[in-house]
């Protein structure tokens, strides 16, 4: 088969006469493929973004269980929206959209602070955590859309602090009227419900369901294969592999991909030019990785 023939993203059929370690390194990075359910997260956030600095701006939840791709949705929407310099002063910089990531100890209305500044000033080693030093961040860099993952850790700390957390954001989102998406694990998604007011503003919901044998998941598998350089069609998605990936991976994104990955190498390794059935089957049953994704240590 003529490699032109085969339905490959731009990316890969560069990569089809690269040298070995670097198809590998392609392979073993991040990679983006558009799902039904990311498709309308995307419009949402565009429709939030688009409205502006409203009296009550849009907000939005976002569920799913580990590994679902929560945080790779939330990261591939913000880099649609690059960090720009404002045309009249080069220092100073604009986040239309500013990804934040919560952890446990961002609890209270100051780690609330904490959490948004870290992520507005990456490389600020100190910050005043006012509220007046935030709201100032927030119109000095023009934000419009708070995208808060793993919202659920900054309510861990005990109810008084959840509800100061809950209250600083609901101030921020007033005062300086920007919308906000929370991202939380499924066990976590009542976390907003401690404030009823605020509870109403999220009642647009958003869930990523696991994987089960369907037609989309084999929409998933081909765009995650058609990112792979290899010169002939690959068959993970025909109704021999997609059956075990779907077994093998329990409906789980990362699994998935991680599966779609081990075969790519495994099939890499061997020499072929595209992953079937035989690689899929080393990738489950192999005890250690493909030795073509290890560096040789002399």
């Amino acid at each position: 088969m003529n490699s032109s023939s085969v339905d490959l993203s731009d990316a890969a059929r560069v990569l089809l006469d690269a040298e070995v370690n670097e198809k590998v390194d392609w392979m073993l990075a991040d990679a983006w493929v558009h799902t039904p359910t990311t498709t309308v997260a995307f419009q949402w956030m565009a429709y939030m973004h688009r409205c502006g600095a409203v009296i009550r701006p849009p907000c939005l939840q976002i569920t799913a269980d580990g590994g679902m791709g929560k945080t790779a949705l939330l990261l591939a929407y913000a880099q649609l929206y690059p960090v720009q310099e404002t045309p009249d002063d080069p220092l100073r910089l604009q986040r239309p959209i500013v990804y934040v990531e919560c952890k446990p100890e961002h609890s209270g209305e100051l780690g609330v602070r904490h959490a948004i500044l870290k992520a507005c000033w990456p490389d600020a080693r100190s910050f005043s955590y006012t509220e007046e030093a935030i709201d100032a961040t927030l119109r000095a860099q023009r934000v419009g859309l708070l995208l808060l993952d793993e919202f659920g850790e900054l309510t861990k700390a005990g109810t008084a602090s959840h509800r100061r957390a809950l209250s600083e954001l609901k101030r921020i989102s007033n005062t300086a009227r920007v919308g906000i998406v929370a991202a939380t694990v499924t066990n976590l998604a009542h976390v907003l419900d401690v404030d009823q007011q605020f509870a109403n503003r999220f009642k647009r919901k958003i869930t990523i369901a696991p994987w089960a044998l369907s037609v989309d998941l084999r929409n998933f598998v081909y765009g995650l294969q058609r990112n792979l350089p290899f010169p002939e069609r690959s068959h993970l998605d025909d109704r021999q592999c997609l059956p075990l990936i779907a077994q093998h991976s329990e409906g789980n994104t990362k699994e998935i991909v991680e599966l779609v990955r081990l075969s790519a190498l495994h099939a890499l390794e061997a020499g072929a030019a595209s992953i079937d059935h035989t690689h899929l089957r080393r990738a489950i049953d192999s005890p250690s990785p493909p030795s073509v994704a290890l560096r040789r240590v002399a």
